[in-house]
C-alpha cells in the first residue's frame, strides 16, 4: 500500500522479477577461482543471454556492489559485498565459534594482532582478526585473502596441504616487500622446515618491520584445519626469550583448538 493505494503486483511482472533475479545470479555464477575477471562477451557466451542484457544486469549489480569494473582493463570481477556477506557466514562456522575464546585470551596474554585463516581455492582466507590495542597499523582483516606462499600464516597452511597445492603454484610469485619469497626452491626448503618444526615464521614479507609466528589446527580426521598467527612490530622480538613465549603461546593455543575440534592425537610438536 502507498498513500492509501494498494498496489497489486501482476504474474507478468512477478515472472519479470524473477527472471532479473536468475540472470542476476547467472551472471554472478560464471565467476570461478580460475576466472575472477571478465569481459561482457565471455559472460555473455557462458549464460547465453544478449549482450545488451548483460550489460543492464551487470551495472545492476555493479550499483550494489556485487560486481566491480577494473579501471585499467576493463574487465570485471566480484565486488565487496561479497565479503561482507561472507563475514556474516563466517561468524556461523563452527570453528569460528570454538576459535575466538582461545584467540582472545591469545590476544591479551601477547598484546599482538592475532589472525585465524583458512585454505580457500588456492590462496589463504582470514576468518578472524583481532587488532592489538597498541595500534600497530598492520593487520589482516576478516575477508582479506592472500596467496598461500605469502607470509607465515598463509605459508604454514600451504605446509599441511597436499602436494599438489604446491606443484600448482605458478612460475611467478607476488612480492609485498623485498623480502617475500620469490623463488619456488626457496619456498619448498621453507615449508619443509615448517612440517619440522611444526609452526612458522616471517619477518617483514607482507609488511616491512612485521614479525609474525603461526600454528597450525586440526581436526578430528587429523587434517588441517586452519592457521593461526600473532604479529607485531620487529622490537617485541629482539630476545630469545620473547621470541620463545610467543612461540610457546601460539603453539599452545593451537592445540587447545585442535583438542576442541575433535583432534585427539598427542601434539606433534
Amino acid at each position: 500500500m502507498k498513500g492509501g493505494t494498494i498496489i497489486r503486483t501482476s504474474a507478468e511482472d512477478k515472472k519479470k522479477g524473477i527472471r532479473s533475479v536468475e540472470r542476476a545470479l547467472e551472471i554472478i555464477e560464471t565467476f570461478s577461482n580460475r576466472e575472477r575477471e571478465q569481459t561482457l562477451v565471455q559472460i555473455a557466451q557462458k549464460t547465453g543471454l544478449p549482450l545488451t542484457t548483460v550489460h543492464r544486469n551487470v551495472q545492476t549489480l555493479m550499483k550494489k556492489g556485487y560486481l566491480e569494473q577494473d579501471e585499467r582493463s576493463g574487465l570485471y570481477r566480484p565486488g565487496m559485498q561479497f565479503v561482507r556477506i561472507g563475514g556474516m557466514i563466517i561468524q556461523g562456522f563452527d570453528l569460528v565459534q570454538k576459535a575466538t575464546p582461545h584467540l582472545q585470551r591469545l590476544a591479551k596474554m601477547t598484546e599482538m594482532n592475532i589472525n585465524m585463516s583458512v585454505y580457500d581455492n588456492g590462496e589463504s582466507l582470514c576468518l578472524v582478526n583481532i587488532e592489538s590495542f597498541h595500534n600497530f597499523g598492520f593487520e589482516i582483516k576478516v575477508g582479506q585473502r592472500l596467496p598461500i606462499y605469502a607470509g607465515a600464516l598463509s605459508r604454514l597452511i600451504l605446509a599441511y596441504l597436499p602436494e599438489r597445492e604446491f606443484e600448482s603454484l605458478s612460475d611467478t610469485f607476488q612480492t609485498f616487500t623485498p623480502i617475500t619469497i620469490s623463488q619456488r626452491e626457496e619456498l619448498k626448503k621453507n615449508i619443509e622446515s615448517i612440517r619440522i618444526h611444526g609452526y612458522a615464521k616471517s619477518e617483514g614479507e607482507l609488511q616491512l618491520g612485521a614479525v609474525a609466528y603461526a600454528a597450525p589446527i586440526f581436526n578430528y580426521e587429523d587434517k588441517l584445519e586452519a592457521g593461526i598467527a600473532i604479529t607485531g612490530p620487529e622490537h617485541f622480538f629482539t630476545t630469545k626469550e620473547k621470541r620463545d613465549f610467543y612461540k610457546k603461546a601460539i603453539l599452545q593455543t593451537a592445540s587447545d583448538i585442535s583438542k576442541d575440534m575433535g583432534y585427539r592425537k598427542e601434539s606433534r610438536f
